[in-house]
């Protein structure tokens, strides 16, 4: 049997933003389905994060997923199981109140799982194991320990995992409790990386500049082979374009093909702007395609070879907050401050959206 891999798909992503919708649309409507068309695959695991926002859905955001995600497959006849991910959840401590299973109430093909279940998918036990908080994590201690599966599917939030590539998550589950499992699979963050016996399959979609350059898939698990696929996903968002008039002609600005940027996020990167009217003519062209946004950076630093959310920013904000905490002249363990900050920092991100 094999088996669709999806997490951490936003329904609402950026404050409802249509363009990210459409975007979502064409992930589903081009890539998707017609893989799972292809090769007649009629099940899908979701590993948490369904929804974008905890407290709230726009409902031209749930309409809009409604038609590109749930309707398509429900035609095809495939269902889902979809566990909790810490944005489905209106609470903090607890799972109990989560929006898959209010406003999906009713989708006979969608089984949402607000606790830790094993499942039999053809002869093979997978573990599924939603978002754990303050109510659920002695319970998730004991299944760990106990549940009759090789394969785990979840939710983590991982101590020491990548939360993007400039980012290690400093606090979390450890990693020791999955260590019976032959393998787990995680949602939560957005980018690829493996901790041991898990690994973390990264979002199948693009939603801010940290994921610029992160190539993006979805999987097929095969229950047989228990191998895990990952399929491209090419339809990107962010873009980013460098200018250097020394290597270029008027005619080349002029009739270069700015097509790749249309309806995306772009930073234009400067290199050299030795004659303004050529650079005026660039982003005459540029915004010709009607990109989503443009940002331009004079690039003086050369700080193109930088992957930080803002490019502006050669230091990372955990890096600034550590050297901030080193550089106090107090008693005590600084060690601990450190991580208590880190730990803030990452709640504030977790808070508005971006984890």
């Amino acid at each position: 049997m094999k088996i669709a891999i999806l997490n951490d798909t936003h329904c609402g992503v950026r404050n409802d933003m249509v363009e990210m919708s459409e975007y979502q649309g064409r992930f589903y409507e081009e890539i998707f389905f017609p893989y799972l068309d292809k090769h007649d695959i009629k099940h899908i695991i979701h590993m948490g994060d369904y929804f974008d926002r905890r407290k709230f859905i726009n409902f031209a955001s749930m309409q809009r997923n409604i038609e590109h995600f749930v309707k398509p497959m429900q035609d095809r006849g495939i269902t889902m199981d979809l566990i909790i991910g810490n944005h489905d959840t209106y609470y903090k401590n607890t799972n109990e109140v989560n929006s898959p299973a209010l406003l999906l109430y009713g989708q006979p093909n969608i089984t949402v799982y607000e606790e830790p279940i094993v499942k039999d998918y053809d002869g093979l036990d997978i573990a599924l194991v939603p978002w754990i908080n303050n109510e659920n994590y002695a319970d998730n201690i004991e299944f760990f320990q106990s549940a009759p599966a090789p394969i785990c599917m979840g939710h983590f939030e991982i101590e020491g995992a990548m939360m993007n590539p400039a980012m290690v998550c400093s606090h979390g589950l450890s990693a020791s409790y999955l260590k019976r499992f032959e393998k787990v699979y995680s949602g939560h963050f957005h980018h690829k990386t493996d901790i041991e016996n898990i690994r973390y399959v990264g979002s199948q979609m693009q939603f801010t500049w940290s994921d610029f350059g992160d190539e993006k898939y979805f999987h097929i698990f095969d229950t047989d082979t228990r191998e895990m696929l990952p399929v491209h996903n090419p339809l990107t968002m962010f873009e980013k374009a460098f200018y250097n008039d020394t290597e270029k002609t008027f005619e080349t600005i002029a009739n270069d093909d700015y097509e790749k940027y249309r309806g995306k996020f772009v930073k234009v990167i400067v290199i050299e702007k030795e004659n303004p009217y050529w650079f005026d003519t660039f982003l005459d062209k540029l915004h010709g395609v009607n990109p989503l946004h443009v940002s331009v950076v004079d690039d003086n630093k050369h700080m193109d070879f930088f992957d930080d959310e803002e490019i502006e920013n050669i230091e990372d904000t955990l890096t600034i907050l550590s050297k901030y905490v080193e550089g106090l002249e107090i008693q005590g363990k600084k060690k601990e401050l450190d991580k208590i900050m880190k730990s803030l920092y990452h709640e504030a991100l977790e808070e508005h959206n971006f984890l």
